[in-house]
């Protein structure tokens, strides 16, 4: 029980570390230079910094100058509080907890980066594979192997998707990060759950289309660019958590 509660008082902080990795990695920047304010550049001391309590307290808004905070950040945070929750509703023994809510956290973070930058960042989607992979291993009813064809089955899915938009509209329909993003994906849920991911992620962005059509009122651009990657985090997330 005690590390149950190390991992939920845990989980903001890590949602914080997220915010720098989402805001950071897509640009090339260290994620080791200190914090500072994106409109004054004041740097910012530990007060600005407590996960989800500081943001609140100052409203959203940077205490020196008053610009507003990018509301991802919070939103980050408290996706990370919940991952941790329901690695600890889900998991059977701490160390799938850990895996677990490790392997969430990477999804939130891909989640984000792919909808601000439209970028899915190799260390990112490595280390996705490289917990879906141990959590295949924890697995009595998979294993390394199972989780390997997995991974192997997913990419390979989504790299033949790939050359086959090519090949049929002469130009890029899903990127590399796509593919790489299948192989943490598969290896944490096994092969047999890919087609519902790959539907869901589908009718998630769907509806966010059709959606953003109705608020606009303009019809849907065959060109425009859509952070696909996002909505199979999403749906990857919902279908580990969703008991089956």
């Amino acid at each position: 029980m005690q590390l149950e509660i190390l991992l939920l008082l845990l989980s903001p902080a890590v949602g914080s570390f997220l915010g720098v990795l989402v805001d950071r990695l897509a640009r090339g920047q260290s994620i080791l230079t200190p914090s500072r304010c994106v409109s004054c550049d004041t740097r910012l001391r530990p007060r600005d910094l407590f996960p989800i309590l500081s943001a609140l307290l100052a409203r959203g808004r940077c205490r020196h100058c008053g610009a507003r905070i990018p509301g991802h950040l919070l939103r980050i945070e408290l996706a990370a509080l919940i991952g941790g929750v329901a690695a600890v509703w889900l998991a059977d023994t701490p160390m799938q907890m850990l895996l677990l809510a490790g392997w969430l956290w990477c999804l939130i973070a891909l989640f984000y980066t792919d909808l601000l930058w439209f970028r899915l960042p190799d260390p990112l989607t490595g280390a996705l594979f490289g917990l879906g992979l141990a959590l295949a291993i924890l697995d009595p009813s998979r294993g390394w192997a199972d989780g390997a064809l997995s991974a192997a089955i997913g990419t390979g899915a989504f790299l033949l998707i790939r050359w086959g938009y090519q090949a049929a509209r002469r130009r890029e329909g899903l990127g590399l990060g796509d593919v790489k993003l299948m192989a943490g994906i598969g290896a944490a849920l096994g092969w047999p759950l890919l087609p519902y991911v790959t539907l869901l992620a589908g009718g998630l962005a769907l509806t966010v289309v059709a959606l953003e059509m109705l608020r606009d009122g303009k019809r849907p651009d065959g060109a425009a660019r859509l952070p696909f990657g996002s909505y199979l985090c999403a749906a990857a997330a919902l279908i580990a958590v969703i008991p089956t």
